[in-house]
């Protein structure tokens, strides 16, 4: 296995062990409407066979001007998404949700293309904007 391999796969481990001991415990209103949210788009992007777990993260946990982000192991078919935590958030009420699930469905989307792994970030962010927008059938408040 190559470097950058091992390194991804021990990060998507650790999410997902630390993911698994937050979910054993009692899920906050907010964690199980994400998580509602995160099954409803696993099974309409065909994504069941995975082992996805969602968790609520502070601004400090994602890279700079980000909502969410995913880390994933296709090999295992499992992954976590992070979602940003509503204090950090510059939204409210609905459109703070709104995104919320928007977060949660680009995440998705970055797993269902993660095989098509293009080398232009650029490239990747505008591909998995256009399929978020097109599901949702609305833009994003974000």
């Amino acid at each position: 296995m190559e470097p950058m391999t091992v390194r991804r796969t021990l990060r998507t481990l650790c999410a997902l062990f630390l993911a698994l001991a937050m979910t054993s415990s009692a899920m906050s209103p907010l964690e199980m409407r994400l998580d509602r949210h995160m099954k409803t788009w696993q099974k309409r992007l065909g994504l069941e066979s995975w082992n996805l777990a969602v968790q609520v993260v502070r601004q400090s946990s994602l890279d700079k001007h980000t909502w969410g982000n995913a880390e994933w192991d296709p090999a295992t078919r499992s992954g976590v998404i992070s979602v940003l935590d509503p204090r950090d958030y510059n939204l409210k009420g609905r459109d703070l949700n709104l995104d919320m699930e928007c977060t949660i469905v680009h995440e998705l989307v970055h797993i269902q293309v993660s095989p098509l792994d293009a080398q232009d970030e650029t490239t990747r962010e505008e591909v998995v904007n256009k399929i978020m927008t097109a599901l949702l059938n609305r833009p994003c408040p974000n």
